[in-house]
């Protein structure tokens, strides 16, 4: 079981093998996501709810549930917390997932918009954010890996990809190699999904180097490679 560029996650919603990235370009393990000092840090509430939203990917159900319960009376309690908010929108899409698992004929349109609009209110609390405007990117990643290309609209891709440009043009040539692993690679190498997803090969190629070009002998740079070779065989 694999990962796939064309396709959609051949394991979810069940236990999955080590290295398995149904939700991000790479899971991360914990050295994975330590910065240099003074850099950029990801806000602790994000990591939280990533680990405990993202074990449904390996299986682990009843710790997604009862995260999403808690975020759904955060925004109950208040429908202007955005980080509440955008935790809500990617439990809307993995809850969309869990359907399309049960019932792969389901249609997910309006779950996904719904999803969307979710996060995009989010983004529009505080648009400045990256740790906001980077889950959505991460939740529509999701999205991109759990269902066909043209099951999506365009502007999933447009968005993705606009929201991991700002994050890199946020974080600065010079900060970049500061930053921990998984968040450099993340930004990278879901910007070069993007790229390839919205047809723009050289761009995807451009970007996937760059990852491997900011983080040599990691898993990240060898999913770059693999992305790369499968380029050059189309």
């Amino acid at each position: 079981m694999r990962f796939l560029t064309s396709g959609v996650p051949v394991c979810l919603l069940v236990a999955c093998p080590p290295g398995y990235a149904a939700a991000q370009f790479v899971y991360p393990k914990p050295e994975e996501n330590v910065p240099k000092p003074g850099v950029y840090t990801e806000d602790p509430f994000i990591v939280k709810y990533r680990q405990q939203f993202f074990s449904v990917f390996r299986g682990d159900i009843k710790t997604f549930n009862t995260a999403y319960a808690e975020i759904e009376a955060m925004v109950k309690k208040d429908p202007k917390d955005a980080r509440a908010l955008v935790w809500l929108g990617n439990g809307q899409t993995v809850k969309a997932a869990t359907a399309k698992f049960l019932n792969p004929k389901a249609d997910p349109t309006k779950a996904l918009e719904e999803s969307r609009r979710t996060l995009d209110r989010a983004v529009a609390l505080r648009p400045n954010d990256p740790n906001i405007y980077m889950m959505r990117a991460a939740t529509l990643y999701i999205q991109g890996q759990v269902w066909a290309t043209e099951q999506l609209p365009k502007v999933v891709w447009e968005t993705l990809r606009d929201d991991c440009n700002r994050f890199i043009k946020f974080i600065g040539p010079k900060r970049m190699p500061l930053v921990s692993i998984h968040v450099r690679g993340e930004a990278y190498g879901e910007l070069g999904i993007a790229y390839l997803r919205l047809g723009d090969k050289p761009k995807a190629r451009e970007t996937f180097k760059k990852l491997i070009e900011l983080s040599p002998n990691t898993r990240y740079a060898d999913r770059a490679k693999k992305e790369l070779e499968a380029l050059e065989g189309q």
